[in-house]
């Protein structure tokens, strides 16, 4: 890590998975089962989870109504050479992984006001809004959460302060080596990789000759 990156100093205890235990009952998220037919015309059953409940699920399936429910916040310098990223506890991983700050939205809140609450939550700092992509799907086969990427600017000093007891994230700013010495490395979320991937021209694959 060069020295454009701020270190996570907190003396608090670091989180950990202590106890995984199959249930039956989800406290946070609604399962449904989906009927359908396949294209021989048998019939054939899918497993979902949501964050919403099955009205929400019956005007995107039957309505094609389209929801978001969040924002990832894609934040750079002006000079477009470092990007904030957040090495993050995450449960369901057990360990750290590398991704762009990200949150829900409260209700209907515009995604402007999302991103810039959920970025000087997440990272103590001020957003400023340029552009956004329409919402997409982020897992498609297990939930219909969608979400929307905010793209603008940082500014302003780095704190943990506004994190909260369930968040243990340390701020970084990436410039292109480290991105690709992250990517190669570490764990990051697919949707984080190909961000990154893309703003910093990281895969040979997509180069032209």
């Amino acid at each position: 890590m060069d020295e454009k990156n701020l270190k996570n100093t907190t003396t608090e205890q670091a989180m950990e998975v202590t106890q995984i235990t199959a249930i039956d009952k989800l406290n946070y998220l609604h399962a449904f089962e989906i009927k359908y037919r396949d294209k021989k015309g048998s019939p054939r059953i899918w497993e979902l989870v949501s964050r919403h409940n099955i009205d929400r699920l019956n005007a995107e399936i039957f309505e094609d109504e389209r929801f978001s429910d969040g924002t990832m916040i894609f934040a750079t310098n002006r000079e477009k050479t470092h990007v904030v990223l957040l090495r993050e506890f995450r449960v369901s991983a057990g360990h750290d992984i590398y991704m762009l700050p990200a949150g829900l939205s409260d209700g209907d809140e515009a995604l402007e006001v999302t991103s810039k609450r959920e970025f000087k939550e997440e990272t103590g700092m001020n957003f400023e809004f340029v552009a956004k992509a329409p919402p997409r799907y982020a897992s498609v086969g297990i939930t219909n959460e969608r979400v929307e990427v905010a793209y603008g600017y940082y500014s302003g000093n780095p704190s943990t302060a506004f994190q909260n007891d369930n968040e243990a994230a340390e701020i970084m700013f990436v410039d292109r080596n480290m991105a690709k010495l992250i990517l190669d490395n570490e764990d990051v979320s697919v949707r984080t990789a190909l961000l990154l991937e893309h703003f910093f021209n990281l895969n040979d694959f997509f180069k032209r000759t």
